[in-house]
């Protein structure tokens, strides 16, 4: 039997980021669940978003809006890594070299594990990383990779252990 997990849904602006910083770093400390981030986005009543089809798994076609995912490390690897930053975004792979054309520059010691146009862009943070750091990187590169017109606001829903 599955269980299912508590979460918490929740609009917060990027200067007032502070409830997602203190969920990460719980998170951080239970070795468990995780955050997704999504930023807010004009929804224009007329237009009418186009749904992949299905062939959409031989395309490289994505959502316009970027959505980060945080995961910390489990107990076990919590000396070895950190928190692991996922971003699925609509630009393509080199998103790594899109971000830092927007002068959202990867971090001294953070890794890129994979640059893909399906299935997003994933980074490892060194263990120890400060969770602000985590979470204003987040929200700047998901800012930058994000096709459609933004609100300004993000959304986030965290899962708890």
């Amino acid at each position: 039997m599955t269980s299912r997990r508590e979460t918490d849904k929740f609009e917060f602006s990027p200067s007032a980021d502070e409830r997602v910083t203190n969920y990460l770093r719980h998170l951080n400390e239970a070795n468990d669940g995780w955050i997704n981030l999504m930023p807010g986005v004009h929804v224009d009543e007329e237009r009418t978003p186009t749904l992949p089809g299905p062939f959409a798994l031989f395309t490289g076609r994505q959502a316009p809006v970027t959505m980060a995912t945080l995961v910390p490390p489990k107990a076990a690897k919590k000396s070895l890594e950190g928190v692991t930053i996922g971003l699925l975004h609509p630009t393509g792979n080199k998103a790594v070299a899109r971000l830092a054309e927007a002068g959202v520059d990867m971090p001294d010691g953070w890794v890129v594990k994979q640059d893909h146009n399906k299935r997003g862009l994933l980074i490892l943070t060194p263990p120890g990383t400060p969770e602000h750091l985590i979470v204003e990187w987040s929200i700047r590169a998901g800012t930058a990779l994000c096709r459609e017109e933004m609100t300004g606001e993000w959304q986030a829903v965290v899962y708890l252990p």
